[in-house]
């Protein structure tokens, strides 16, 4: 069986069915209408304009997307081992090599380290990148475990 593999950009994308199609088009300017599988329990959309990549196999009416990403949103200088998921306004899910786990929004980031570390749930910020924090309080005083920045 041969197998192509073709890279297209996004055209449009239908969600709303049983599963998730794209259209696109081919370097050489073809139309194409795609299949696209999604990974169990992650649901995505790509925009318009994203660049993919589709396997065919013997014709151009069977094309499976592989792969689609938009260019300039992925976040850059990853840590080795790291994980990131993203979205489109900067808000990041990070899994850092350390076990931590960092949510990233507009409003501030938020760092949950291992049970091992403390357990330690850090509002506002990274105590990696100097910055300070005080306990939460609650109804029964100090939280040991969440840490709001201040400065």
């Amino acid at each position: 069986m041969s197998v192509e593999m073709v890279r297209f950009r996004v055209t449009d994308s239908d969600d709303g069915g049983e599963y998730s199609k794209l259209s696109g088009r081919g370097a050489g300017g073809e139309q194409l209408e795609l299949y696209r599988p999604q990974q169990d329990g992650i649901s995505t959309r790509p925009k318009k304009g994203a660049l993919g990549i589709a396997l065919f196999d013997r014709s151009r009416e069977n094309g499976v997307v592989i792969s689609v990403e938009s260019a300039g949103e992925r976040p850059k200088g990853q840590e080795e081992g790291g994980k990131t998921v993203y979205g489109p306004n900067g808000q990041a899910y990070v899994m850092k090599p350390d076990g931590s786990v960092m949510l990233k929004a507009e409003a501030g980031d938020q760092i949950i380290t291992p049970k091992e570390a403390g357990g330690k749930v850090y509002l506002g910020g990274d105590p990696a990148k100097g910055h300070q924090f005080a306990r939460v309080m609650t109804e029964s005083g100090a939280s040991p475990f969440v840490w709001a920045r201040y400065a």
